[in-house]
């Protein structure tokens, strides 16, 4: 679904490599200490043969070789945590070195009996890998190094009296802790699973609630941004949505993946507003320049969209929605089954839509011609077997659009969210109705308080309007420097944002939950951007907030 963090339900094997590393030196230092005040004391008791004649013998075996090992081993284990990159080896090797130092200190003193129980301190810090295979090898090792120190106490006569018992204490007690620990292993296995699977419950229900709140941005983008920006494109996104989401039934796809295609199909054209309105409306052949402003709307939708959670798929499907079939699309030229899937059903869906409206430069084809046109595109253009089961659905008139188009859910909880998107949708796919919302900006701002107000959302007004320093300019300076602002307000106001040229000297900014704070930011930003070009230089900018929050306010009748 998201991005939730992994360490919420992962081992964490880093950690636990440093915690390994951590008990050796720990051991090896204890081990140091008992070392010094056990010969310490044996030198001044001159027992077990410690005399004036063995002292150094006794120290060079039983205190330097013995810590000089031990350390080693500790140094070893720091490299390997620090240079070896494979994960699963470093793990393998710093229990063999675990062990290696317990080893170390039961041959040592195989004659104290207690020193053949040390091995149970690998199997136990085994345990927090949680990997079957580590335990395996780590009580596999300890028996080794276990037999091999039994085996030393059992060649000396000194000491072997009672060995046979002790060390059948010994083995059975290693087993008995490594069952344990297999035990605990699959307990915490088991409940890092259920962890996992309720942190993706929660991820989903976040996810469901946050589509709920999408609402507005969603209104103010699709609404605000894109059908008023392409006046021959008025529910187009609506209706791709629809297209989509009907393909995807009829393939047999559950309700979730459905609903993740339908929001995914709306917002596939998100990248237009980063397209200008001129080129957008442009009725004549489009130039090289103008047609490259055209498809880079792929990758500044996959940008606007790369970071929601609520609708993963969505960013890819921005981008990759104009790629072909046969690789000659773009951004990427992917071709076939490497282009995502729900991009080639949107793929599919847009071009039907394309063909069967209005356009600027030419009327809505016939159905015949449409269908004979996407059949030309099957298998270069578009996925052939997603094609074949598109034209069943236009052969059986399966895709005629009703007049109460809807894009809400069917969960009641998210119908008075979503309805919302789809009154504004409706409005706007109705030439008529676009006119009267979109261009009367008081009234389109007034719906947008009310819909702040229902919500929670702050919805501020900034003016900007163009005053002249000279009273010698002529229309076409003035006209300049008006394009000149709606570049510098398009650059630096966020994508939810909405900006309309209210009159030829001024624009009208729309800002949701922007803070007064951030509101002063963009004003600096505009008016920077405008004066660093020389007729900037011949016009001040004048800004005006409005003092109106629709937090404070009481719903505006718009009837």
């Amino acid at each position: 679904m998201g991005n939730t963090d992994n360490h919420v339900y992962e081992v964490e094997y880093e950690r636990w490599g440093r915690v390994v590393v951590k008990a050796q030196l720990i051991i090896a230092l204890v081990v140091f200490v008992i070392e010094l005040i056990n010969n310490a004391l044996l030198c001044v008791t001159r027992s077990q043969g410690y005399g004036p004649d063995t002292i150094v013998e006794k120290l060079i075996r039983y205190l330097l070789i013995t810590t000089i090992f031990n350390f080693s081993l500790v140094i070893l284990s720091i490299l390997v945590e620090k240079f070896v990159k494979d994960a699963t080896t470093r793990r393998f090797l710093l229990m063999l070195f675990m062990v290696l130092l317990c080893s170390n200190v039961a041959v040592s003193h195989y004659q104290f009996a207690v020193t053949l129980a040390c091995f149970v301190i690998p199997i136990v810090v085994s345990i927090l890998f949680e990997e079957n295979m580590l335990s395996i090898f780590t009580l596999f090792t300890s028996m080794l190094a276990l037999l091999v120190a039994v085996l030393t106490r059992a060649a000396d006569s000194a000491y072997n009296k009672d060995i046979g018992p002790e060390a059948a204490i010994a083995f059975g007690l290693l087993i008995s802790v490594h069952i344990f620990a297999r035990m605990l292993t699959n307990t915490l296995k088991q409940r890092r699973e259920a962890t996992k699977a309720a942190v993706i419950a929660s991820e989903k229900a976040n996810a469901s609630a946050e589509k709920m709140m999408l609402s507005m941005k969603m209104l103010e983008t699709l609404a605000g941004t894109l059908d008023a920006k392409d006046t021959y494109t008025n529910g187009h996104s609506m209706r791709v949505a629809y297209f989509s989401t009907r393909l995807a039934e009829a393939l047999g796809w559950d309700d979730e993946a459905v609903s993740e295609l339908r929001y995914e199909a709306l917002l596939h054209d998100i990248g237009k507003i980063g397209v200008p309105d001129a080129i957008l409306n442009k009725p004549s052949r489009l130039s090289n320049m103008e047609f490259d402003l055209i498809k880079s709307h792929t990758i500044v939708g996959s940008d606007i969209l790369k970071n929601m959670i609520a609708v993963p798929g969505a960013s890819e499907v921005a981008k990759h929605h104009h790629e072909r079939y046969d690789g000659k699309g773009y951004p990427d030229k992917l071709s076939g089954e490497d282009i995502p899937l729900n991009a080639r059903i949107v793929c599919i869906a847009d071009s039907y839509d394309a063909m069967s409206s209005d356009r600027i430069y030419r009327k809505a084809l016939s159905p015949d011609i449409i269908r004979e046109e996407l059949v030309k595109g099957r298998g270069t253009q578009f996925d052939p077997v997603l094609l074949d089961e598109f034209l069943k659905l236009v052969d059986d008139n399966k895709l005629k659009i009703s007049d109460t188009l809807t894009i809400a859910e069917e969960n009641p909880d998210q119908q008075n969210v979503l309805a919302d998107i789809e009154n504004m949708l409706y409005k706007l796919s109705n030439a008529s109705e676009q006119k009267k919302v979109i261009n009367d900006f008081d009234k389109f701002y007034k719906y947008m308080r009310n819909i702040g107000l229902r919500y929670n959302h702050s919805v501020e007004v900034l003016q900007v309007e163009l005053v002249p320093n000279e009273e010698n300019y002529n229309s076409e300076e003035l006209n300049e420097a008006s394009d000149l602002l709606q570049i510098a307000i398009r650059k630096n106001i966020r994508a939810v944002d909405i900006y309309h040229k209210y009159t030829a000297t001024t624009y009208m900014l729309i800002l949701l939950d922007a803070g007064v704070d951030n509101i002063s930011v963009v004003q600096n930003r505009i008016m920077f951007d405008f004066e660093s070009n020389e007729i900037g230089k011949r016009f001040s900018l004048s800004f005006t907030l409005s003092e109106n929050n629709p937090r404070n306010k009481a719903p505006v009748n718009t009837d």
